[in-house]
């Protein structure tokens, strides 16, 4: 990426904590918002009609519109709240010593394409499906000939660990909107778009439960910058997941391992029970194959806690889960991970916020990990 990408917009001392400030690049104009010291942009033009974000109400990673109530989330720009269901676009931060420097967008607009329904997986005994979509353009020609050929679109370049928004149609009162926006869970490698999530209560997930095979969804992106660093791969990688947050971590894993990346990847998995560990299955093959690959399960459902150290209960019920017990801490990272890699590793963390700040205060205080060296990628659910 050229330094000639992103401009100066701002001096970061000028924006205080919980505040936003209204700056403008290439005639686009852009809130850039001070969350607990860290810098979101996205634009200042609410997408339901126009009314300017910049004057509204920021609360926790929201901004409000003055004009009708829209919310949008800071993190992704995706409309929280109606009337809008718009998503505003983001922007890329970096920051030099106090500058704040945005990704110039140019032209560029998040292309919008069809995918073909191919097929969902439930996970059994859970809430979790997963929804896989062709890379392939099914084109009806004159006698029912039909010709298949690649889709050319952006969408397709994505990185492992990036998003997109999908619009499948038929959502009617989701206070939430009808778009929602989900981690791609295949690898760029694999010949499938492929989404995994929680099912809930609401309309758009109700939807997608029943979305038939072979309909055809929209699909804008990609977008996110929670992806594999590039680098320099000598620095190791260490994921730490909670739950639904696995879902970029089966992306980038996949990627490394098809593309023999010389990648040192470390994974602490932790769920509530074995039953709930995603993609468990493809994780122990690639490891298989992947010598860079080491992947710690954990699960922290009391009753499991306690038939492990309950000795008079006949070993065919403890013999069959040879994971870690508990929540990720200090003791069970280090037991996996040497100094001389914790030192040179970067951390990715993905979860449920709770679980996010837990991890971050774990890395930053208890291993005494600078915050340059972590990435998050919150899971909020909805």
């Amino acid at each position: 990426m050229s330094k000639d990408d992103f401009i100066k917009v701002a001096d970061a001392k000028d924006i205080s904590p919980s505040q936003m400030k209204e700056v403008e690049v290439d005639g686009q104009k852009i809130i850039i918002a001070n969350i607990n010291g860290k810098y979101y942009a996205i634009g200042s033009i609410c997408t339901h009609e126009g009314g300017p974000l910049a004057d509204g109400m920021l609360s926790g990673y929201e901004v409000e519109c003055p004009w009708h109530g829209s919310k949008f989330d800071l993190r992704t720009g995706r409309a929280t709240n109606p009337p809008a269901n718009e998503p505003e676009p983001v922007y890329e931060i970096k920051i030099e010593d106090t500058q704040i420097l945005i990704k110039k967008q140019g032209d560029k607009k998040d292309p919008e394409i069809e995918l073909t329904h191919l097929e969902k997986i439930k996970v059994e005994g859970t809430d979790v499906i997963s929804f896989k979509f062709s890379k392939k353009q099914v084109e009806q020609k004159k006698g029912g000939e039909e010709k298949v050929q690649d889709i050319d679109k952006a969408l397709l370049d994505y990185k492992a660990g990036q998003f997109a928004f999908f619009d499948i149609g038929g959502v009617y009162n989701d206070s939430k909107g009808p778009i929602r926006h989900f981690t791609i869970s295949s690898s760029p490698t694999e010949d499938f778009i492929m989404l995994t999530t929680s099912i809930r209560d609401s309309p758009y997930k109700q939807r997608l439960a029943t979305l038939e095979e072979g309909k055809k969804v929209k699909v804008r992106g990609p977008q996110g910058e929670f992806v594999l660093h590039e680098d320099d791969y000598s620095k190791p990688a260490i994921f730490l997941s909670g739950g639904i947050g696995v879902t970029p971590f089966r992306s980038m894993i996949k990627y490394a391992t098809d593309m023999q990346l010389p990648l040192k990847i470390i994974m602490f998995d932790s769920n509530r029970n074995k039953e709930n560990i995603l993609f468990r299955k493809e994780f122990d093959e690639w490891s298989k194959i992947n010598n860079n690959l080491k992947i710690i399960y954990t699960i922290s459902e009391k009753n499991q806690q306690e038939r492990k150290s309950t000795s008079s209960l006949p070993s065919t019920e403890t013999s069959d889960w040879e994971g870690e017990y508990g929540r990720i801490d200090k003791e069970m990272i280090l037991k996996y991970v040497d100094d001389k890699t914790l030192k040179d590793s970067l951390f990715y963390i993905c979860g449920p916020p709770p679980m996010i700040k837990a991890m971050e205060s774990l890395i930053q205080k208890e291993l005494e990990i600078p915050k340059e060296r972590i990435k998050v990628e919150e899971f909020t659910g909805y």
